[in-house]
């Protein structure tokens, strides 16, 4: 019988840390099984249970494999794939910002996306769209808190020309006035929806109740998205695509060395501003450190509800045993302890899960999440908590601990199923400082959990009296869960 792996479709070359293929149990070439005999009918094993699979012997690429330096200040990862004439292209800039008044938070959301939208080097916002489109080829830039990115996608003819098209784009931007009316019209929008679904208010609700005031989380008000202006994003955008460093992504029909040619060619001529003063680093997310129940009166007849406590960052010795630890809690949908006793064995809800953060810059979360009917949110709660302690005390069966184990290992190929992603996913990796060997370390570290980790983990982050509890639905309905606190809606926003 022939048996499927999982394998990285990212077209790495063949070294020792690529892809290691194993060798199915039977191929295409071998005679065809015919069952005409009780003999042949005896080599079908009798429950799938007993059937045997290859080793699975995946190493993931290692980014040096892929690394190219273009300048003192530029680097990048380049995968190519010549199989389709496609090229996605990515620069990372390294620019950190934060807002140093509430007043300039609702077009600081705006201009990175409207460097794009706006046209630029003499181009209308108009032609810039009809020239991509004639082409079907995709420019995007955006500005968040750490990085400003440029993205393209086209077809590898195309590719010279959106380089330099990108460049005009965003070192040239004219901000449309058009253009920036649309933007102020979705954003407006956005802001009166905000509220307009349970899972909106408790994301909102979870992040009021567990971080401290930072300019981080500002929200604007309806009255500043509306008054934002060219002069504003104009001033708020400069210096933007001007930073010192800058890491790439590049994927498709591209032949390495002459691609590194045009690359050093291209930056050559990118204007760097190197009057500017390091920006300093924005202030990390902190945590209120009230736990507690906290619950937003909505009357619906399925609670929404989230249990976070903080977690780590990134890197820390604690992540791995308690990525496994979660996985084994509510990580592994129906391998998992609270989907099996919360829904399969009550029927209380669709969904029950547990994750922990994944964050190198902030402390992360370790979060419980469900949706269940409010006649039941006490039950559902208390089920879940006396897995926690189960779990905490007994610790996982040994089937548990290696099932665990194969899932998180074996779902490291998905990570690279493409040559985008590859590219990508080693060009962030160097911007967060991960080390060359991160996938191959994050094998073994996996393998090395103990049961008695476990245990650890899920007593130290899944700890009831230090969990806030933050749940959307009707307050008339759970007196069962006092004490808890009642938070206005209109209290949620950061201000």
């Amino acid at each position: 019988m022939a048996a499927l792996i999982a394998c990285s479709s990212s077209p790495a070359p063949q070294t020792e840390n690529t892809v290691v293929k194993a060798e199915p149990v039977s191929s295409s070439s071998a005679p065809a099984v015919v069952y005409s005999s009780a003999a042949a009918k005896s080599d079908v094993p009798e429950s799938y249970k007993n059937i045997a699979y290859p080793t699975f012997n995946y190493v993931a690429p290692h980014p040096k494999d892929y690394r190219v330096q273009i300048s003192d200040r530029i680097t990048g990862y380049i995968v190519s794939d010549r199989s389709l004439p496609l090229v996605n292209f990515t620069m990372y800039f390294e620019e950190p910002k934060t807002v140093s008044s509430i007043k300039d938070e609702a077009a600081s959301e705006m201009y990175g996306s409207l460097i794009r939208r706006g046209g630029g080097g003499g181009i209308s916002a108009h032609d810039l769209d009809d020239s991509l489109e004639f082409v079907s080829a995709g420019i995007s830039t955006s500005a968040g808190t750490f990085l400003s990115t440029i993205d393209i996608d086209c077809l590898s003819k195309d590719f010279p020309a959106m380089l330099e098209l990108a460049k005009k784009v965003a070192t040239q931007p004219s901000f449309d006035k058009e253009q920036l009316e649309i933007v102020k019209a979705n954003f407006v929008t956005a802001y009166e929806r905000r509220y307009d679904t349970p899972a909106k208010i408790l994301s909102a609700l979870k992040a009021k109740m567990n971080y401290a005031p930072n300019p981080r989380l500002w929200d604007a008000s309806l009255d500043e998205y509306k008054k934002v202006s060219v002069d504003d994003v104009k001033r708020l955008s400069e210096g933007t695509f001007s930073s010192k460093r800058i890491v790439f992504a590049l994927s498709g029909d591209v032949e390495r060395d002459s691609a590194v040619a045009q690359l050093i060619e291209y930056f050559a001529s990118w204007k760097v501003d190197s009057a500017k003063t390091p920006k300093q680093k924005p202030e990390p997310i902190s945590f209120i450190r009230k736990p507690g129940t906290y619950v937003v009166d909505k009357d619906i007849s399925q609670a929404n509800i989230t249990m976070n406590q903080p977690f780590v960052k990134r890197p820390h010795p604690d992540y791995y045993p308690a990525a496994l630890a979660s996985f084994i809690l509510g990580g592994g949908s129906f391998t998992s302890r609270l989907m099996n006793r919360v829904r399969s064995d009550e029927g209380l809800a669709y969904s029950v899960y547990s994750t922990v953060g994944n964050d190198y810059r902030d402390t992360a979360m370790t979060t419980i999440a469900l949706q269940t009917k409010v006649e039941t949110v006490d039950f559902a709660m208390k089920l879940i908590f006396e897995e926690i302690d189960k779990l905490a005390k007994d610790g996982p069966t040994p089937e548990e601990l290696d099932q665990a184990k194969k899932a998180l290992v074996e779902s490291l190929p998905s990570l690279f199923d493409s040559p985008s992603s590859t590219a990508s996913i080693f060009a962030k990796g160097e911007l967060l400082g991960k080390s060359d060997d991160h996938y191959l370390d994050y094998v073994k570290e996996i393998n090395a959990v103990t049961a008695e980790q476990v245990k650890a983990m899920i007593a130290k982050y899944f700890d009831k009296d230090k969990m806030t509890i933050s749940i959307v639905g009707p307050v008339s309905k759970f007196d069962a869960l006092k004490p808890f606190v009642v938070v206005p809606l209109d209290s949620l926003e950061f201000r």
